[in-house]
């Protein structure tokens, strides 16, 4: 991919310019792509998704929401210090550098940092997985296929080993595709440092957490197995 920024006196775009010229602001606003028959869906969790039929294949568009005491102050506004530093911008160019690695992570197509005076509001949009569920839908539809939960561990510890911390690994961010390649999804606030194996167990902690909450209490056998198959591979 070929990262680029395009820039005016509110507004920031950094794009993929291998797949297309500089976006409008439009580009990040539902309701054109509603305009354009292009809209295929959505998913509705701490932030909003949308998906995409666009020109340049299918996408994921995610509005950066705040979550916790910070969004009775605003569930959009974020303290703006400089474009590079945002969310929008750090996520996008992390994803960038994963993806350039080999790690099977989302492509990045655009990202929007929009910003007045002390804040920001903004968007990424990624290119959409093919054929993937989300662990935790596969999980709610009880089809794991067998050894998933290794391909699950491994994934995560190539991250691990690669030098990646994920912010909020649980169960709504890691997908499966049909082939059972997982993937990981949604960096915001990930912290990349490429010469480090990082520490994984503040990560495993908490995908064990989502993975409590989801699973059946009658059922808690089989959630026993399929964490020691995952821990197993991971630790190889």
């Amino acid at each position: 991919m070929k990262p680029a920024t395009h820039k005016d006196n509110s507004s920031a775009i950094a794009y993929d310019a291998s797949l297309m010229d500089a976006p409008g602001v439009e580009f990040f606003n539902v309701d054109y792509w509603r305009s354009q028959q292009a809209l295929a869906g959505e998913a509705v969790g701490r932030g909003s998704a949308w998906f995409i039929e666009s020109p340049h294949g299918p996408v994921v568009l995610r509005r950066y929401l705040r979550g916790g005491w910070a969004a009775k102050l605003s569930r959009q506004a974020y303290f703006y210090t400089r474009v590079s530093r945002s969310r929008p911008f750090r996520e996008f160019h992390l994803l960038a550098a994963l993806s350039d690695r080999g790690l099977p992570v989302p492509r990045p197509v655009a990202a929007l940092c929009q910003h007045r005076g002390l804040l920001s509001t903004g968007a990424i949009m990624t290119a959409r997985i093919a054929s993937a569920r989300t662990l935790a839908d596969l999980l709610s539809a009880g089809s794991m296929a067998e050894g998933s939960w290794a391909r699950v561990g491994q994934c995560i510890r190539s991250f691990h080993q690669a030098g990646v911390w994920h912010a909020d690994l649980n169960a709504r961010n890691i997908m499966l595709d049909s082939g059972l390649k997982v993937y990981l999804i949604d960096f915001d606030r990930a912290r990349y440092h490429p010469a480090t194996v990082v520490s994984g167990e503040g990560n495993l902690k908490r995908l064990k957490r989502s993975l409590i909450k989801l699973w059946p209490a009658q059922r808690s056998s089989e959630m026993a197995a399929a964490w020691t198959e995952l821990r197993v591979a991971y630790d190889e």
